[in-house]
């Protein structure tokens, strides 16, 4: 099989960190042809000459994702396409706003396609209902299958884009390949707890309400510190700076979350809309207890492996923390949960073979 990889799209977050665990797992055990569409993120989490000689990388400066340089890139994708004239195409996630030739799997990453029906997403602006229907329509137009995360998303897809669910697969995300034998430590942060939130900045992450839920955690038994992983520009924007209840530790290298879990104490996820977030198993396999909004993406992943809270209300988010933290027996409860929710996920192994089940599948055309 001839597999274009397309990643050009991806900049940061939880799609881009697959991306890259499942280029690194394939090198291990890949013996098709693969010709990887790359861009410069990529290439500073990957060490190419360190790939077999099935793999041929080709490097983009920039995305189709941007309509100034849409049309020299969706040329030159074209042009690549023609000459390796592949069996199959798979965008590791999209829109990827490019049409191949040859039958194209992509990624589905755009929550608000399929949770349309949240109130968050119901309370857009009219600019950014716009956008979400721009997204769907190359969402539907480029692509002949998809996969995705959860089969609550796989179901929900299928009928917003009024397609048979035979053309959504299903590859459940898990922990990347960076925590597979990473140590777990539980050392005692004393009278701090720390609890962290691995994320770029988006509106939908709620990276707001922890200026609120701050001041309901004052004069506790327990002093309380969130750790959290954006840009400086998007900190000093939403945090007050003399702050020190929250500490940014800004971009984190994949290689580098684990050893960021081992100094913390839970983990803390307050969106209002998420497909998968891989904070999840990540928190599980660290042995970290999980907060997190109490929202279908959420609950569907973690089962009873989480606390909930209603992540628009502060002062319950707040006690939720004070109360889980004032009990030791629910802190190890909810580990000893997530130790047994973690074993139906995939691992980045499972994740990369399925991936590839699936391309030789639609090669074959025995779907």
């Amino acid at each position: 099989m001839k597999l274009i990889i397309n990643t050009v799209n991806l900049q940061i977050g939880g799609a881009f960190q697959r991306s890259v665990s499942f280029l690194n797992e394939l090198k291990t055990f890949g013996e098709d042809d693969y010709y990887v569409f790359y861009n410069e993120n990529i290439k500073k989490q990957i060490k190419i000459e360190e790939f077999p000689e099935n793999f041929k990388f080709y490097y983009f400066e920039n995305s189709p994702a941007s309509l100034k340089f849409r049309k020299k890139i969706v040329s030159q994708f074209n042009k690549l396409e023609s000459e390796i004239n592949p069996d199959t195409v798979f965008s590791f996630v999209g829109p990827a706003y490019w049409r191949p030739k040859k039958p194209h799997l992509v990624g589905f990453g755009v929550p608000h396609i399929v949770y349309d029906d949240y109130k968050y997403v119901k309370q857009y602006s009219l600019k950014t209902k716009l956008e979400m229907v721009y997204k769907k329509f190359w969402t539907k137009k480029e692509a002949d299958y998809y996969v995705v995360q959860t089969e609550d998303v796989r179901k929900r897809l299928a009928q917003r884009l009024k397609i048979s669910v035979s053309k959504v697969f299903l590859v459940s995300n898990g922990f990347g390949e960076q925590y597979k034998n990473v140590e777990v430590l539980t050392g005692n942060h004393g009278d701090t707890k720390k609890l962290l939130m691995i994320s770029t900045y988006r509106p939908s992450k709620n990276f707001e309400i922890i200026n609120e839920i701050i001041p309901y955690l004052k004069n506790q038994k327990f002093k309380y510190e969130f750790h959290i992983t954006i840009k400086d520009e998007d900190y000093k924007r939403v945090f007050d700076l003399d702050n020190k209840e929250v500490v940014n530790h800004g971009h984190v290298f994949a290689k580098d979350c684990p050893a960021l879990y081992n100094e913390c104490d839970a983990m803390f996820l307050p969106s209002f809309l998420e497909c998968f977030s891989a904070s999840y198993p990540e928190a599980m396999k660290m042995r970290k207890p999980i907060l997190t909004s109490d929202l279908s993406f959420a609950s569907t992943v973690c089962g009873d492996a989480a606390l909930y809270f209603n992540n628009q209300n502060p002062k319950e988010i707040a006690q939720k923390i004070i109360d889980l933290f004032n009990d030791e027996n629910a802190v190890q409860e909810l580990i000893a949960k997530g130790d047994e929710r973690l074993k139906i996920f995939d691992t980045s192994r499972m994740q990369a073979e399925k991936y590839i089940d699936i391309c030789k599948k639609i090669t074959k055309n025995d779907i």
